[in-house]
């Protein structure tokens, strides 16, 4: 394959672009050409290839495994999460900030929810909110219950896109939430409201849905700094 070595980008940056686009229509696990081969393929150093395969590595989609060489990887938004966590450290963004933008998404998530809902989706809901109410004195099982539902309910949206932006979030949630000393706040309530919300979408009710979720969420607002306490603000991480 001939590149333009003319053109302002590097050559990596090429050479990544070209393989993104075999590597998205490969399977999870399948490992591509070694270094030398890669090299050899498209007349390169090993240098070149070595670089391109991080640029790969940092856009998610592949890992480099000892013994075998790049592997096309899940996509799981890690890269965002990570940017997440960056942020909050470097305190460009609060703890407060995350949540509106998690307020913004699930709202009009859930009214697509319950316009788009299939019968799974609202039989994985229930599930997790029987999980929810029989793990209030359980952290652990509680949050995964907790961030469960959410997932599913944006995969009930119909809209890939909130699931890759949701998966990041619960993901800093998760470490979060997992230490921090208010956790789970008011368990009863979110039971009830996870239910209200579930109920809303079971039933179709797009404005039903967009309440339920607006009044669950403002109240995890409202007590911010219990739950992320040194990520608010100024305050230190």
């Amino acid at each position: 394959m001939n590149f333009d070595h003319g053109a302002r980008r590097r050559l990596p940056e090429t050479l990544a672009d070209t393989l993104q686009d075999e590597i998205l229509q490969l399977p999870v696990g399948e490992r591509l050409p070694t270094e030398a081969e890669l090299a050899d393929r498209f007349d390169v150093s090993r240098t070149v290839v070595r670089e391109t395969a991080r640029l790969l590595v940092q856009r998610g989609l592949v890992t480099v495994k000892p013994g075998r060489g790049m592997v096309v990887s899940e996509f799981d938004g890690r890269l965002i999460a990570d940017q997440y966590s960056l942020l909050l450290r470097l305190s460009e963004g609060s703890f407060e900030q995350l949540l509106e933008l998690r307020l913004v998404l699930e709202v009009e998530m859930a009214v697509l929810a319950a316009a788009r809902r299939e019968e799974a989706h609202l039989e994985a809901m229930q599930a997790e909110n029987d999980r929810l109410a029989a793990n209030v004195d359980v952290r652990e099982k509680f949050l995964d219950a907790d961030l469960s539902f959410h997932e599913i309910l944006a995969k009930a949206s119909g809209n890939p896109f909130f699931s890759l932006m949701i998966k990041p979030i619960n993901g800093f949630l998760r470490e979060t939430y997992s230490s921090g000393p208010a956790y789970p706040s008011e368990a009863t309530d979110t039971v009830r409201e996870h239910a209200e919300i579930a109920d809303a979408i079971a039933a179709g009710d797009p404005s039903r849905a967009r309440f339920a979720t607006e009044n669950h969420l403002r109240r995890i607002m409202r007590h911010a700094d219990r739950l992320a306490p040194g990520r608010n603000g100024d305050e230190p991480a």
